[in-house]
């Protein structure tokens, strides 16, 4: 059986001559940061597709340092009164961009406002209140609240650094429609929001009340580039100081670019692509989907598209709490052959496979741009399935826009596959939460008892001494059981300009105000 070549795209002449000298950098130029697609939205309950912006325009109870902690933010500490009763302190002398006070009435209000929409069916919040599961908070005084879970949740904060829940300020979130809020937002984080307009960007400006002091950085500029030609050619002209996702083929050539350099940053974005359970009777047999991933030359792909900087291995868990003994499913077709001879998948004369007169025949949807050589690696993907007779009928190319609304439903629009990828949660439980039924992670529709009976003995365990058997069980199961097709760990690239300090972080979002230091 041959082995499918792989389709590896490069960017045209045209832009590799666009690389040129830059012109001198002013120091009191914004700094410009390009991001792959316009804005959803820029209230936090009703996108996920754009934390960056996000995370800089507001604030929430806990939020996560550059080496991935989970640090009190808004809040000043939490106490357990009893599994199901959490007390928090709120920071007290804080404010909003507009002036509202942050305290115990903002919090409520916020959570209160979480509950109502996901209640409705509104917003982006599958995921956060998934998670979360809380039945209320209440005030106790202007600093303190109450949270009462549903159930026993020990790890409770890593829920609570998720931008959904934001803390808004009551009186304008409560004044103003969504269609305005969605696009003139004020939150508490280190940027204030000064303007947007597609096409020209989204203008911020420092906040010299956040809680941190004012950014070092004054104004920025996040603007929407879609074609990563255009981004590399205003990163190379000087017109733009920041930009995520280089691709791996371009890396060496924009590092010898001067003024420029490409900071390759380890990542805890798992990619994998989404098996959608419900459409294709094939999907819901273990064996077809373990042939799926023996198809697939992961190291292939990794080596010839991203460079060799990704590893291959079932990503389900971030280190460290993963287990370093789990092996990949290893390229083998003739194992997934036989594994679909068994599942009763046999071969038809056009070389597709049937079975009681229906075709091994599938769609496959994926982005361009979104992640590392997403479309060019689902091409390479759709090749090796039809190897062993397993037809791709139609690859499509969504828009990052539509994705993310798909997204935000929990895969309601997926097709039979669908590149995707899944954030760190920096906790096991929080990683497991990819495949939980109710999670709005699991945009797979994947639903095992047996694996559910273990997340929950699991979730609701606070003996600490207990969660790496735990874990590692979980994780050993659902590995077997093939829910994706696993992959890899993406790294991410940055191109930055030399005016600008900038540290990566480990979970590819920017927080503006935590990893821009300065310009020069």
């Amino acid at each position: 059986m041959n082995r499918p070549m792989l389709r590896i795209l490069t960017l045209s002449a045209a832009v590799s001559a666009a690389f040129c000298a830059l012109p001198a950098r002013a120091a009191d130029k914004p700094v410009v940061v390009l991001l792959n697609a316009e804005p959803v939205s820029l209230d936090p309950m009703f996108t996920q597709a754009d934390a960056n912006a996000i995370l800089s325009i507001h604030e929430t109870l806990f939020r996560l340092d550059n080496d991935g902690k989970v640090v009190p933010a808004v809040a000043e500490s939490i106490r357990k009164l009893d599994p199901l009763n959490w007390e928090i302190k709120i920071r007290k002398g804080l404010v909003f961009h507009n002036g509202e006070p942050i305290n115990a009435d903002a919090v409520v209000f916020t959570f209160d406002r979480a509950k109502k929409l996901f209640a409705a069916g509104k917003g982006d919040l599958t995921f956060a209140l998934g998670a979360l599961k809380y039945d209320h908070v209440e005030k106790i005084d202007d600093a303190t609240v109450k949270l009462v879970m549903t159930e026993p949740d020990p790890i409770i904060t890593s829920h609570m650094v998720n931008p959904e829940l934001s803390i808004l300020p009551p009186r304008y979130y409560s004044e103003n429609p969504p269609e305005k809020v969605a696009f003139a937002p004020v939150g508490a984080g280190g940027y204030k929001f000064v303007s947007y307009k597609a096409g020209q960007g989204l203008v911020l400006k420092a906040f010299d009340k956040y809680r941190l002091g004012k950014p070092p950085v004054d104004d920025v500029v996040i603007k929407a580039v879609p074609e990563v030609a255009t981004r590399i050619s205003e990163l190379k002209a000087g017109s733009a100081d920041l930009m995520v996702g280089v691709p791996a083929d371009l890396k060496a050539s924009l590092d010898k670019t001067p003024g420029v350099k490409v900071i390759v940053a380890p990542s805890y974005r798992r990619l994998f692509v989404a098996i959608k359970q419900g459409r294709h009777p094939a999907l819901a047999d273990v064996r077809v989907r373990q042939a799926m991933n023996h198809a697939v030359n992961c190291e292939e792909i990794a080596g010839a598209l991203l460079g060799g900087m990704a590893t291959c291995g079932i990503d389900l868990i971030n280190t460290p709490y993963n287990n370093p003994k789990l092996k990949p499913f290893a390229y083998d077709p003739a194992k997934a052959a036989k594994l679909l001879d068994e599942a009763g998948w046999t071969l038809g004369k056009d070389g597709v496979r049937v079975k009681d007169g229906k075709r091994l025949s599938l769609d496959f949807d994926t982005t361009n741009g979104s992640y590392l050589m997403d479309k060019e690696i689902a091409q390479v993907m759709a090749d090796s399935w039809r190897q062993v007779g397993i037809e791709i009928k139609d690859l499509r190319v969504i828009d990052s826009a539509i994705n993310a609304q798909m997204r935000a439903k929990q895969g309601a629009g997926y097709r039979d596959l669908m590149n995707s990828s899944s954030g760190p949660d920096y906790t096991c439980q929080g990683d497991l939460l990819l495949v939980q039924k109710d999670s709005g992670s699991n945009r797979m529709s994947w639903v095992d008892d047996t694996f559910e009976a273990m997340f929950k003995a699991f979730n609701q365990e606070f003996d600490e001494a207990k969660w790496q058997d735990m874990c590692w069980a979980a994780e050993a199961y659902v590995a077997e059981q093939a829910p994706v097709i696993w992959m890899f760990t993406e790294p991410t690239l940055y191109g930055v300009s030399d005016r600008l300090s900038y540290k990566a972080r480990p979970d590819g979002r920017m927080y503006l105000n935590l990893v821009l230091a300065g310009v020069k």
